[in-house]
């Protein structure tokens, strides 16, 4: 039996879960992290699809981190047999603390299981946790099968053994079950489902679409499946979705719902390798959607060694197609840390893809680590002048620090240098190390108070600063700027109107990059001298909190000025929303 067949096969209920009555699963979504940005969630969809397919009942509620007694209400009056927490790593204290409490809600007879990354590369070391009681099980790795087969137990023979992927309590013991390869051939799963996108009558910032799995990286600061954090059996490092049934289920959510901005959400668009195979499929994708005449917007990730300037046509067409951002996992400006991290990117290469892709018309946005356990001063001022030089009006990426998830291979190494918290796997507290020069570690935390002293500790955060509300400013913007562009190629007049916007744009985000690098450099340069205090970041915050307003305020003005020129010349901004024809067939 070759994998296909074998996926085919694995995807086939062998009870009926409708019989005698319908077996319950409710799949809580915790809002947390991109989220609440968006709170679509599409682990728990594929699984919901499979678990509809063999009959189950399933429940998908969201639950508002803090604010969730109406979410365990619901599952409470649902009467589940299964609950299924997809534990997220940015997650992990809101899922505990929802855990204790759905537990002392649901009592002892319900089925409560985890799964998610955190889940994956724990196993049985989070059943045996302290805070982690509530739960009865986990699911490592992909949960399609494992959690149809788990289904099938517990509504039949509730022989727990012979589920793959499962760590459970058995007596006093736990017991954990070997491990299978997920779904080989991604085709043959079903669309997601998609409740939440319903529940919100199609009225979401973006819709998530999955067109692979894997990645063929290994930076050893992720704990996303990649080459070298491989859990399980043996599978391809990548599986991608065809690109006809890629863009089948674009099409289907924008017929059905409305959609008209999409979030691909594989690790890397481009893979596998991002070289002629990799380019040729998402090629493929990018000329279908212009083929079915989709109007859409979509965001991806990228990494940037695999873009030259030889790929502008593919770049080219991928904005026809509708391509608005790309997040590019840049993580250093300088050339030590890109090693320490296993990047095959050179500081050169991360300079190339920002160019190329703002020179297409595409809003770059990115990843990166400002500071680590090993940091020198000298690597962050190299970081910091990449920055300036580049992206620089983005001052929360000047202060970033390294978060440690579970599976990650920078752990280890943390571990064997002995600068990994003792704690860590207990409070899984993604700052559990100790830096290797005791001023960086004055220089990342106090920087990051300058945005709260609840976030210096713990990156959480109640109130919203400028610097936060400009990065989501700046998208909304640039998609601003973009689909008029898209909407009136060959309306010069318009193009020149923009054009002029455009300009403003730059020059605001221009003085917004030296106001930051000012601002880092005193910062820098007091902590190097060991001088740094939390009152010498304070007496930034204010004034910096005011600039980033009044630029936002300033280039708003610009924006509501550019609108009306153009409304004057002929142009309906108005048409660059959406399709609210289409929206509004959705059902309630």
């Amino acid at each position: 039996m070759n994998r296909v067949q074998r996926d085919i096969e694995e995807l086939q209920p062998r009870i009926d879960l409708a019989s005698p009555r319908p077996l319950k699963v409710v799949l809580p979504i915790l809002l947390s992290g991109d989220l609440v940005q968006s709170p679509e969630h599409l682990g728990p969809a594929y699984i919901g699809a499979v678990l509809r397919n063999a009959g189950a009942t399933v429940t998908i509620i969201e639950a508002v981190i803090g604010n969730d007694d109406a979410a365990l209400d619901a599952i409470v009056a649902s009467r589940p047999d299964i609950v299924g927490l997809s534990i997220t790593t940015v997650a992990v204290d809101q899922a505990r603390q929802f855990g204790v409490r759905l537990r002392d809600a649901l009592g002892d007879s319900v089925f409560v299981v985890a799964g998610g990354p955190v889940a994956t590369h724990l196993g049985i070391g989070l059943l045996t946790t302290p805070g982690w009681e509530f739960l009865d099980g986990l699911i490592r790795g992909e949960g399609e099968i494992p959690m149809l087969r788990l289904a099938e137990a517990l509504h039949g023979s509730r022989n727990l053994s012979a589920v793959p992927n499962l760590s459970y309590r058995y007596g006093d013991r736990v017991q954990q079950n070997l491990m299978q390869p997920g779904v080989s051939d991604l085709n043959s799963l079903p669309f997601p489902v998609r409740d939440q996108l319903r529940m919100h009558k199609g009225r979401l910032p973006y819709v998530r679409v999955s067109t692979s799995r894997g990645c063929t990286a290994f930076c050893t600061f992720c704990n996303a499946p990649h080459v070298r954090n491989r859990v399980g059996p043996p599978v391809k490092a990548w599986r991608g979705v065809s690109p006809q049934r890629v863009v089948d289920e674009v099409e289907m959510l924008v017929r059905t719902y409305g959609c008209n901005t999409f979030d691909f959400v594989d690790s890397t668009f481009e893979d596998p390798g991002g070289g002629a195979i990799g380019k040729g499929r998402i090629e493929a994708i990018a000329n279908e959607i212009l083929a079915r005449g989709l109007k859409i917007y979509f965001n991806v990730c990228m990494q940037a060694y695999n873009w030259t300037e030889a790929d502008r046509p593919l770049l080219k067409l991928l904005w026809r197609a509708g391509l608005e951002k790309v997040c590019v996992g840049i993580e250093s400006g300088n050339e030590a840390d890109l090693l320490r991290w296993q990047k095959r990117s050179t500081v050169e290469d991360n300079r190339r893809v920002v160019r190329l892709l703002q020179e297409v018309g595409v809003h770059v946005a990115f990843g990166f680590i400002a500071f680590h356990p090993w940091s020198t001063f000298e690597e962050i001022r190299e970081n910091q002048a990449f920055l300036r030089a580049n992206v620089g009006h983005n001052l929360r990426r000047y202060t970033v620090r390294l978060e440690l998830y579970p599976g990650a291979e920078v752990i280890e190494q943390l571990r064997a240098e002995r600068m990994l918290a003792e704690d860590f796997f207990e409070t899984l507290n993604p700052y559990g190390y100790i830096y290797r020069d005791p001023r960086v570690y004055t220089l990342a935390t106090c920087v990051n108070a300058m945005f709260g002293a609840e976030y210096a500790e713990t990156c959480k955060i109640r109130d919203e600063p400028a610097v936060f509300k400009f990065e989501t400013y700046s998208v909304v913007v640039h998609d601003f700027i973009t689909r008029i562009a898209r909407a009136c190629p060959e309306d010069q007049a318009s193009l020149e109107i923009l054009h002029e916007f455009k300009a403003i744009v730059a020059t605001a985000k221009k003085d917004m990059a030296e106001h930051n690098f000012a601002l880092m450099s005193e910062l820098t340069d007091l902590a190097e001298r060991d001088l740094l205090q939390v009152k010498h970041v304070v007496r930034w915050a204010e004034p910096t909190e005011e600039f980033f307003n009044e630029r936002m305020q300033f280039i708003e003005t610009e924006k509501i000025r550019c609108g009306l020129r153009l409304r004057r010349h002929g142009f309906d901004v108005g048409l660059i929303g959406g399709d609210a024809v289409a929206r509004s067939r959705i059902s309630a």
